[in-house]
């Protein structure tokens, strides 16, 4: 949707001036300028549901995470069309400048210790949903996947919400801010530490360092159970390239699959 039907979509009040912003695999971001100020619009991309999101729940929990204190308040969401409105933070997230661990810990521990009144995020339920739209599913994939099935690969765990994505992109300021709440649900605090793991390309000296703060933060949990999710982490990103290279065919998502197939190979090659 280009910014003058999406302008004329929105409620009168919030109607101003769009323009459109760079970055983002999967939605389209503006900043609107009206009378109430300066805010941020996401517009969620149109197959939502092909990528196992689901808008309420997302919204369920950025409202929890954003009431205590881990996320920008909600200015205005219209689900059903995948519209978020939040404030304009004029703050830079972490993908040119990775921010500090012992600043992103404490948020991380907090988000685990929330309520638990998500829906859950069952990783394997996810992948096959991926799996089933892929058509076909390239060969590396389908050799890769009976491998989690094995136990080494399930830990057991006691969920807790988690945001499951918590790249660079989705980190905002020094504070820092947690965005992009679509794939939120109860789930294995592992993984939210194992996508954190992968997207700074940590070494296990690394991991040591960043499971401490999350330690000194009130965390629990040890590099094993860590270990475990990494392989998780690459599969599901796999999946995600090989989906919306499907979709769209650009050459952008064909160097991330390529790039997803490597790390997954090596992920299982260290088991």
């Amino acid at each position: 949707m280009d910014a003058e039907p999406l302008l004329a979509a929105l409620p009168e009040a919030w109607r101003g001036r769009l323009t459109a912003l760079a970055g983002g695999h999967t939605n389209r971001s503006f900043r609107l300028d009206n009378t109430h100020g300066r805010f941020w619009l996401r517009l969620g991309c149109a197959r939502a549901e092909a990528l196992g999101i689901d808008r309420r729940r997302e919204l369920q929990a950025h409202s929890a995470a954003a009431e205590a204190g881990l996320a920008p308040p909600i200015r205005f969401a219209c689900p059903d069309s995948g519209v978020l409105v939040l404030d304009w933070l004029d703050q830079p997230d972490w993908r040119r400048t990775p921010g500090p661990l012992a600043a992103l810990m404490p948020r991380v521990a907090a988000l685990h210790r929330l309520p638990a009144g998500l829906a859950p995020l069952d990783l394997a339920a996810h992948a096959g949903r991926y799996l089933d739209r892929l058509a076909p599913v390239p060969g590396w994939l389908a050799e890769a996947w009976p491998a989690f099935s094995a136990p080494a690969l399930n830990p057991p765990f006691s969920p807790v919400p988690c945001h499951h994505d918590l790249t660079a992109g989705n980190l905002l300021g020094g504070r820092p801010w947690l965005l992009d709440w679509e794939y939120a649900g109860l789930g294995d605090p592992a993984f939210d530490l194992a996508v954190i793991a992968d997207d700074r390309g940590l070494d296990r000296a690394g991991r040591a360092r960043m499971l401490a703060c999350y330690r000194a933060a009130g965390g629990v949990l040890d590099d094993d159970r860590l270990r475990a999710r990494l392989p998780w982490v690459a599969l599901l990103t796999a999946l995600w390239a090989a989906l919306q290279y499907q979709y769209h065919g650009t050459p952008d998502y064909g160097g991330l699959l390529e790039q997803a197939r490597r790390r997954l190979a090596l992920s299982l090659s260290s088991l």
